[in-house]
């Protein structure tokens, strides 16, 4: 006989495999697709309306009708290793050995919090970073490996990373500006690298494009006044300057500093 009560916690945690369990598998495939309408529309109804209740109400039903079948299943034949719960529990601790280790080695999704990075990343965006060839693997705030900086991939300038900075040990999502050697100088919206002015263009509502060689970014001013406009700063070796593209409303490396090597958590190659 199946257990009803773990039937109705997986119902309630994670309901298409409490049907699996019960070796319903047309009821696991409804519920997973439900799961994912669930998912989708309480994303749209909490950026509406602050709330989102959809995925708990199919959880509460889902616990109510594995509750309810499981004391009708008698399995009478050879019973599938799904149908066990070592076989039940195994599929979403796989499921999420696996996105671990691509969120830990390969890419990983990061939200955009703050205005920083303005108008090249909104607030709300979301950016895929590679993480392959960065040498500090891990994710959900576990470092599984941090390799030495001489077997990295380097940063370019013009590059959007993701790094941590040194006074916080929260990722921050930055454009790189100088590398190792660099002497930065940047007054009157013009950054200077090495003593030569990077191309820049004025647009509108002070939106200015900028090329950094086959990079070309589109960075704000919003504050005639304010006192990030001017600086020179040396790049140690084995380290980066890095400025947010909004950039009189960011704190970067203008503000803490450079950015270790070893810091470097990966490159932004997608947003959505």
């Amino acid at each position: 006989m199946a257990n009803k009560w773990f039937a109705a916690i997986l119902g309630f945690l994670v309901p298409p495999l409490a049907f699996l369990y019960l070796a319903k598998l047309r009821f696991a495939a409804l519920y997973f697709v439900l799961l994912i309408a669930s998912g989708v529309s309480d994303f749209y109804l909490s950026s509406a309306i602050g709330l989102s209740f959809l995925a708990f109400l199919l959880s509460v039903l889902a616990t109510i009708h594995a509750f309810i079948l499981a004391k009708n299943v008698d399995f009478k034949d050879e019973r599938k290793w799904y149908s066990n719960w070592w076989g039940a529990l195994s599929i979403p601790i796989s499921i999420f050995a696996l996105i671990f280790l691509i969120r830990s080695f390969v890419a990983e999704p990061f939200s955009i919090p703050s205005e920083s990075m303005s108008p090249s990343l909104e607030v709300g965006d979301y950016v895929a970073v590679k993480k392959w060839g960065y040498g500090l693997y891990g994710s959900f705030g576990i470092t599984l490996i941090s390799q030495k900086v001489e077997n990295r991939t380097p940063l370019s300038r013009g590059d959007i990373a993701v790094v941590i900075p040194p006074h916080d040990p929260r990722p921050f999502v930055e454009r790189v500006i100088g590398v190792s050697g660099d002497v930065i100088e940047f007054r009157d919206k013009q950054l200077i690298i090495n003593g030569k002015p990077i191309e820049t263009k004025t647009l509108e509502n002070g939106i200015v494009s900028e090329v950094f060689g086959e990079n070309i970014s589109n960075v704000k001013y919003i504050n005639d006044n304010s006192r990030l406009r001017s600086g020179i700063w040396t790049v140690p070796d084995g380290h980066y300057f890095v400025m947010g593209d909004n950039r009189d409303n960011s704190a970067d490396s203008r503000v803490w500093g450079m950015v270790p090597a070893e810091n470097v958590i990966g490159r932004v190659f997608a947003k959505w």
